[in-house]
């Protein structure tokens, strides 16, 4: 899932000014975490999501409902096709292709008994694997044991 990395790093420093500096009581410690504000503050508006993953997403998401399409014609409101230039508008033409996967479960769900419509719904569920296969790759393992201990996880 892609949020805009604006709104991301907005929450990473709400968090960070609410519920992480009034606890930290060593001084140094609370100002490295001021520094880490500082620092989101000013890169913030110098980064945006890469463009290539979304694209890729974006053409996958098309392929999906172009197979929806030629297995139940009729299934699927038309889409834009429109060419996004920046990761925003790559992320608006995403959530719209979502929502239209979205329409096509809904369309799909009631008759996916039949067999050109259990073929649509075998086309959806492989794709959202895929997508969520894709995700977990380049999701790290969380920090638990450091999150739980305190420590930053440094070898001794």
């Amino acid at each position: 899932m892609n949020i805009p990395l604006q709104r991301m790093i907005d929450g990473i420093i709400a968090t960070m000014r609410s519920d992480v500096i009034p606890h930290v009581a060593d001084s140094y410690a609370r100002g490295q975490a001021v520094g880490v504000i500082d620092l989101l503050n000013n890169i913030a508006p110098r980064v945006e999501w890469a463009q290539a993953p979304l694209a890729r997403q974006i053409e996958e998401k098309r392929a999906l409902l172009a197979g929806i399409a030629e297995v139940v014609p009729g299934a699927l409101p038309d889409t834009a096709d429109a060419q996004a230039a920046t990761a925003e508008e790559l992320l608006l033409a995403k959530g719209m292709l979502d929502a239209a996967i979205g329409d096509a479960i809904a369309a799909i769900w009631p008759r996916r008994h039949e067999p050109d419509f259990a073929r649509a719904a075998a086309l959806v569920q492989a794709h959202l694997h895929d997508e969520m296969a894709a995700e977990m790759k380049i999701t790290r393992k969380p920090l638990f044991a450091e999150i739980a201990s305190g420590g930053d996880g440094a070898k001794v």
